[in-house]
């Protein structure tokens, strides 16, 4: 059911003979699923609503520019559900959290139509013919895949699921129709890396440029996995050789087409301990949602920001991270230190105690643990700056359900998100 909400008298939707409660059925006679439909049909130019009202059916002409939206609102209800995966992935992270915590955290998702609304990254394993028609039809692109190996065996193996059907002749007949992909390969040392990868790598590459970007990504293990297959996690030793190949790769993709392709996720670079590559090698910054560049641009946006500062704020700052970026944190802290007298600002370093110390990336870091950190902090400024990845996309609530009002409550301080670099160096200095 699509069911329009309370809408603006000034918006297309109104003036086209929309009205409140109107249940849209069709679209150009054609059965209405989704709010997939809803996005692909703002997008046209001319198109026929069919509503039902007050139980009569109503067809509706809209004439437009593409550019142009209906501004429609619709109930909340209307909204995609996201479907249940039928994978049991030897790596799932859902099956490595803790016991007795909120219900939503348990929910796994592997729903292609989140993938083309939200990036969300979905195996296909799960996806009818009639559902991929109906991709290639309304060209719903981009996708996000998770290819994870192009070797079907493997694949089917890390998925845990033997029914998987093989790959690439998947992504071959999407990209053959006009949709464009981003890929991903979460890494398991033992099984899809090596080998498994260069293969995985040389096969997606085959669809370029509609496979548009591939992100390797290190195997996130937590502390709770009791009665899970054992894995390897990923070591200096695997992280160099994968680094090593994956910029060789690059470098000869770019030095064909001016564009990279392939990229290794910044946690890769942690576990190597070695640097990170620079802004200009990220080219347009597709992956950066999967962990791909974050850092570098955290200290581009931090950098620009600086030229154009004058002093530091009166107010002191401690900044909270994950231990994968405190170091960079602390670089540029440093820089501003260096730059402009008074600068009150400290790095304050959270281990993770939640998943577990092994992972490191700051938007994993719960509410409880940050408060018992700045708790026992006893350099802790009186604001803290927080990086909003770490609460839920919609609301102001961390990974194991604290608040942050709750939050603020039990560190008894000042409390600022922070969504990029630029936005960090304004929370400091004066521009």
């Amino acid at each position: 059911m699509l069911k329009l909400s309370q809408l603006d008298k000034k918006s297309l939707a109104y003036k086209s003979g929309l009205r409140q409660d109107d249940e849209i059925v069709a679209f150009d006679g054609e059965p209405a699923l989704d709010m997939l439909d809803v996005a692909y049909y703002d997008s046209q130019e001319k198109f026929t609503v069919t509503v039902s009202r007050n139980g009569e059916l109503k067809n509706i002409g809209i004439a437009k520019e593409d550019w142009q939206s209906m501004d429609w609102d619709f109930c909340e209800q209307c909204y995609i559900q996201p479907r249940w995966c039928a994978n049991k992935c030897i790596f799932c992270f859902v099956d490595q959290l803790p016991k007795g915590q909120r219900k939503t955290l348990y929910v796994k998702d592997d729903d292609w139509r989140l993938s083309f609304a939200t990036g969300n990254y979905v195996t296909l394993t799960n996806v009818s013919e009639r559902e991929i028609q109906r991709i290639l039809d309304k060209k719903f692109s981009p996708l996000y895949i998770s290819v994870h190996a192009t070797d079907d065996e493997v694949r089917r193996y890390l998925l845990g699921n033997a029914n998987a059907q093989p790959i690439m002749p998947l992504l071959k007949r999407l990209t053959d129709g006009g949709i464009v992909l981003h890929t991903q390969v979460v890494m398991v040392p033992g099984v899809n890396d090596g080998k498994v990868l260069e293969q995985t790598v040389n096969d997606l590459y085959t669809l370029y440029p509609m496979v548009e970007t591939l992100a390797i990504v290190p195997v996130g293990l937590t502390g709770h996995r009791q009665g899970l297959p054992e894995l390897l996690k990923v070591d200096k030793e695997v992280a160099d050789k994968t680094i090593d190949f994956v910029t060789d790769f690059a470098e000869k993709v770019y030095r064909r087409h001016g564009r990279h392709f392939v990229f290794c996720s910044d946690e890769m670079y942690v576990y190597a301990q070695r640097e990170l590559p620079d802004y200009e090698y990220y080219d347009d910054f597709e992956q950066i949602e999967n962990g791909v560049g974050l850092i570098a641009d955290l200290l581009y946006q931090f950098n620009l920001a600086l030229e154009d500062s004058v002093k530091a704020k009166a107010k002191s700052f401690t900044i909270v991270t994950g231990v994968s970026a405190g170091p960079y944190i602390s670089q540029l802290i440093d820089l501003a230190k260096s730059k402009f007298k008074g600068v009150k600002v400290n790095v304050l370093t959270v281990v993770n105690k939640f998943f577990g110390s092994s992972v490191t990336v700051a938007g994993l870091l719960t509410g409880g643990d940050i408060s018992e950190a700045v708790r026992s902090f006893k350099e802790c400024n009186e604001v803290l700056l927080l990086p909003s990845v770490m609460l839920r996309e919609t609301e102001d609530v961390f990974l194991d359900g604290m608040t942050l009002d709750r939050l603020k409550q039990e560190t008894g301080k000042e409390i600022q998100m922070i969504t990029d670099g630029y936005e960090l160096c304004r929370a400091v200095l004066e521009k």
